[in-house]
């Protein structure tokens, strides 16, 4: 309780007066229990500390950023044991489809998804995390055991920026997977940004374990 009251504090302290802290925790007192519900309250240039536990079920998967320019992230996303311990257990299966997150609504550079481990995601398109026409910023993820055409992470007429992450053992159904994109040249003026990240173990039923698209 004194850690999370310091921690408190010390966002408060630190943070611009012109943006919002907003904290989300399963098991203990925050402002929200669920990461989609403190989206929805959000607005642009607020942030949403997550704290380490396993969030599952409504609310924590299927995570839609609805556009907002805003910060979605574990307590220290550079800290790779708190990244093991934020965990988006999508619980999924081919009966029961979900994803981590979803970026939909043109999102820029400015929506940020930062240290979070998405694991047992099952989809069509995008088991972990699926982009279309946005260009989000994923960063000191782990993204592991997801299932789907870009089982990792999936990328239509979208070009997301994407670091310092691991994408391991995702399955592409058929393609993809660790990542998939297609874009249209004829629109699209960009691509998918990928700096830093390692690839460990992903597959694929047809072509392209660790990335397909063009």
């Amino acid at each position: 309780m004194q850690r999370r009251i310091f921690f408190l504090v010390w966002l408060i302290l630190v943070s611009p007066c012109r943006t919002e802290i907003i904290i989300v925790d399963d098991d203990g007192p925050a402002d929200f229990n669920n990461i989609q519900a403190a989206i929805e309250y959000s607005n642009d240039w607020d942030t949403i500390y997550v704290f380490p536990g396993t969030y599952t079920g409504t609310g924590n998967r299927d995570i839609d950023f609805l556009g907002k320019a805003i910060t979605v992230q574990s307590v220290a996303p550079e800290d790779p044991y708190i990244v093991a311990a934020t965990i988006i257990d999508c619980d999924a299966n081919a009966s029961d489809k979900h994803r981590g997150f979803v970026f939909q609504n043109t999102e820029d550079s400015n929506s940020v998804l930062a240290g979070f481990t998405i694991i047992n995601g099952y989809e069509t398109v995008g088991g972990g995390i699926y982009s279309n026409w946005s260009s989000p910023t994923i960063t000191y993820c782990v993204i592991t055991g997801n299932t789907g055409r870009g089982g990792g992470i999936a990328c239509e007429d979208a070009y997301p920026t994407i670091s310092n992450c691991t994408i391991s053992y995702n399955n592409g159904l058929p393609r993809g997977g660790g990542i998939y994109y297609t874009y249209d040249e004829e629109v699209i003026t960009g691509a998918v940004n990928i700096n830093n990240c390692t690839f460990i173990g992903n597959s694929a039923v047809s072509y392209g374990g660790a990335i397909e698209g063009g």
